[in-house]
């Protein structure tokens, strides 16, 4: 998407998450949060887990008020549209970040990462026994990377076949793509990656995520958990049409979601979901232009076509 920012006027700040590659690896005393236990008698894995994200957020934070400080970035003006960050995932050292951030970006997330439950019939490469470990990892980058043609409800997706065109993205990189692209350690078995989901899933981390983040303050949530200063902040939901099941199932839920406050009365945050057809979770790779466009552009400037709650791109 680099080469494509500064014609939609943007400077683009990558930043890799601790256990790859640039980044600090973690200690045993931080993965020790999100260690599997065999009994959870004291009740607390949760706990532990909901710290080790809070962790991770406070690193992130952290990292923009240096970032607003050093890179001279000026707080986003709304109506000239110009100005602020966007983060594609408080006051911190004197830094008002509110002030600057435009918005945040869900990218194209499973539904597990949203703390969603799974279809009655899920299906994923890695757990279905049929298949050599050494079959395993072709079909799995074939899966992950595919292009499907699913239905217009969640009944009517596609969970194993992609199509024959456009192919898989992983399978047309070369050997020097990949490894310059792809790093597996963290999410191997036993990795931090692998912990962080297996013990989220289960403990429920990021169900209890999600309704933080998105739900604005009420007087029953905990203080730790309230949003108050971060209310105007707006989500940006994008979806990818042509994805593997685990991102749109994931569109459905949070749709079902949003309808469903809406009528009990609930408040949630300002919520967009923007839909990219055509595309799949490699978009960034395969259609970068139309990636990049998907998370800075404003709704109504020419570049987004739809002025819906759903958005198209």
């Amino acid at each position: 998407m680099i080469p494509f920012a500064e014609n939609y006027n943007t400077r683009i700040m990558l930043l890799n998450r601790r256990d790859y590659p640039g980044a600090r690896p973690y200690t045993a005393q931080e993965l020790a949060l999100v260690k599997p236990v065999k009994d959870d008698a004291d009740g607390q894995a949760i706990e532990r887990a909901w710290q080790f994200m809070r962790d991770r957020a406070a690193e992130l934070y952290e990292w923009l008020a240096r970032a607003v400080k050093e890179g001279k970035i000026l707080p986003y003006d709304p109506l000239t549209e110009t100005g602020g960050v966007i983060i594609a995932a408080s006051d911190v050292h004197g830094v008002n970040l509110t002030s600057v951030v435009r918005r945040v970006v869900f990218f194209d997330p499973p539904y597990h990462s949203l703390g969603y439950p799974p279809p009655a019939k899920p299906w994923n490469p890695l757990i279905d026994p049929s298949y050599s470990p050494e079959e395993v990892v072709v079909k799995f980058a074939e899966w992950v990377s595919g292009y499907y043609r699913h239905g217009a409800t969640p009944d009517e997706l596609e969970y194993r076949v992609p199509l024959r065109d456009p192919s898989p993205t992983l399978l047309r990189l070369t050997q020097e793509e990949r490894d310059r692209a792809l790093w597996d350690g963290p999410g191997s078995p036993g990795g931090s990656d692998d912990l962080v989901v297996k013990t989220g899933v289960r403990v429920g981390l990021f169900d209890r995520m999600r309704r933080a983040a998105l739900y604005l303050p009420q007087d029953r949530q905990p203080p730790g958990e309230r949003s108050d200063t971060w209310r105007n902040t707006e989500v940006r939901h994008i979806c990818c049409d042509q994805s593997v099941w685990d991102m749109p199932w994931g569109t459905w839920a949070l749709r079902a979601e949003l309808e469903k406050a809406d009528r009990d009365g609930v408040s949630m945050r300002k919520i967009q979901i923007l839909q990219v057809h055509g595309a799949n979770h490699f978009v960034h790779w395969d259609q970068p232009e139309r990636a990049l466009k998907a998370i800075v552009c404003e709704a109504g400037d020419g570049n987004l076509n739809v002025l819906s709650m759903d958005q198209e791109c």
